[in-house]
């Protein structure tokens, strides 16, 4: 696992792997750098307003720490940002307008997360996917299907149950969501493995056996009919003729 920043683990200035770590080498990862500045700022900080206790050298000491803050947060930020844009831009708007620019669309978020939480059954840390348990037969027969995970929102918050149902089944440690996702890296590594887990076809306790007979049957002539697509199954002829 790769080392945190100290904003995401704290006690990580203070561990004794890393403590005599004051100065930033050509070995470090761009993380260890910034702890290592961090902690050579806190002992001269300290040290200074010790041999001077003069309350400039606390805020210089503070003011430099919120910069090397925010020095990490936009470059994360932008790591993130070149990682989500794919670089592929479609030019038939441009040159014959042959596609439509979707990018106009609004979606109304209230509307989605209302439509959501009332259409379908939630998944938790318990049941991400929101598949249809064996407890779920004689407790919540009636359930509701799991909703689309292909739908943003709905994939956005599938991650999040999984990183709470880490966090459910080991207790012992303390904060999993910063100790083992708190860097870009780990979190694609986990989108990765998510690949593997799906909701099933059917998130239903009952299926739906009408609506499976109507598509395959829905208005197929019958002999038993009066219509005369139906007369026509009587014919001996016809290369379905059947009496039933």
């Amino acid at each position: 696992m790769s080392t945190q920043f100290w904003t995401n683990e704290p006690t990580i200035l203070l561990n004794k792997e890393y403590i005599f770590d004051l100065w930033p080498t050509s070995n470090m990862n761009y993380e260890q750098k910034l702890n290592a500045i961090t902690r050579l700022i806190i002992i001269i900080t300290i040290l200074g307003y010790i041999l001077t206790s003069s309350i400039r050298i606390l805020v210089a000491g503070i003011v430099t720490i919120i910069v090397i803050f925010v020095m990490y947060k936009m470059r994360k930020d932008k790591l993130t940002s070149e990682i989500m844009k794919e670089g592929f831009k479609i030019k038939g708007n441009e040159s014959s307008g042959l596609y439509e620019d979707k990018t106009k669309t609004i979606t109304n978020p209230e509307t989605l997360q209302s439509a959501l939480k009332s259409e379908f059954k939630s998944g938790n840390k318990k049941n991400p996917f929101s598949n249809v348990l064996l407890t779920d037969i004689m407790d919540d027969p009636d359930r509701k299907a799991a909703p689309p995970c292909f739908n943003p929102e709905v994939d956005s918050d599938i991650t999040k149950n999984i990183k709470k149902s880490v966090q459910f089944m080991n207790p012992g440690i303390k904060n999993t969501n910063k100790q083992l996702y708190g860097e870009l890296w780990e979190n694609y590594e986990l989108d990765q493995s998510n690949r593997a887990f799906f909701s099933t076809a059917n998130t239903r306790v009952v299926n739906d056996q009408g609506a499976f007979s109507q598509f395959l049957y829905g208005n197929m002539p019958s002999a038993k009919g009066n219509s005369p697509e139906d007369n026509l199954q009587r014919e001996k002829d016809n290369y379905r003729y059947t009496h039933y």
